[in-house]
């Protein structure tokens, strides 16, 4: 016979208290005792476990428990008041439904009880029924704790302010300064720079090659690479007129320029721009 008691008292209320014949204790020290094997699942009647748990509930937290549902409240008080209790409760009375059904007898009871004989469901159950004595009465004693509080309007706060001084032409200053960092006039002078064309470095190197009937390629000067490859163009179509011989010993070596003939200052017309510095 299995005798379930709460020990209440004003402020308190203690977990769910299981006594058997062979166990006394806690819900949680049941199951422990279950997992080490010091009980066996046959020596827990579950089901009536099952109704002493809800018979203390309800003496607890003032809930009518019965059966298969839960009186005594509306359902919308009782689920604002009490949000974590029912999905619990929910799972206790269907392991009491399921126990409820009619099941064959076996027929040896052995006192081995292996893995197929519903160890893990009693423990599972006896689980259950643990957390839902620590939840009823951590239900009940934080309802009793509230039970002297009364909601109040929250009073305003009102502090004085220190008021900054106002100083419009300082603040104008300020936008100034950050408009002129901000924006800074730049003046950039537009330097206008004539191109060396493709019949300017052809005279230059026929009037180079009047000077210098051989020469090298490279010691022709120019300011950057397009004016180097605008006399490279050059070079190519006095080689195609005939003005000049060009031949490299080695790949990627100097080009030695062979002016075919000279050229005179009439010719070239006049005073001709020098390629070399």
């Amino acid at each position: 016979m299995i005798a379930g008691k709460a020990v209440t008292k004003e402020t308190t209320h203690p977990g769910f208290h299981v006594q058997l014949p062979v166990f006394e204790g806690t819900l949680g020290e049941l199951a422990a005792a279950l997992r080490s094997e010091r009980l066996l699942p046959g020596e827990v009647p579950l089901l009536q476990l099952t109704r002493e748990v809800l018979a203390w509930a309800e003496g607890v937290t003032g809930l009518g428990v019965t059966g298969l549902g839960v009186t005594g409240q509306s359902p919308a008080a009782f689920a604002d008041a009490h949000p974590d209790l029912l999905p619990t409760l929910a799972g206790v009375i269907a392991l009491k439904a399921r126990l409820l059904l009619p099941r064959p007898e076996p027929e040896d009871v052995a006192d081995d009880w292996g893995a197929d004989d519903g160890f893990d469901e009693v423990l599972e159950g006896v689980e259950a029924l643990a957390e839902l004595g620590s939840l009823v009465a951590f239900l009940a004693a934080r309802r009793q704790a509230r039970e002297g509080l009364l909601p109040a309007r929250p009073a305003p706060v009102t502090l004085p302010r220190r008021e900054r001084p106002r100083n419009p032409q300082g603040s104008l200053a300020k936008l100034v300064r950050a408009a002129q960092n901000a924006v800074r006039q730049v003046e950039v002078p537009l330097l206008a720079r004539e191109r060396l064309s493709l019949a300017d470095a052809l005279t230059a190197l026929r009037a180079f090659g009047s000077r210098l009937r051989v020469f090298d390629f490279w010691t022709v000067h120019a300011d950057d690479w397009g004016e180097r490859t605008t006399y490279f163009a050059a070079l190519l179509e006095g080689v195609k007129e005939g003005s000049f011989q060009v031949e490299q010993p080695e790949m990627y070596g100097d080009i030695r320029v062979h002016a075919a003939q000279a050229e005179t200052k009439e010719e070239t017309g006049g005073e001709v721009p020098s390629p070399v510095s």
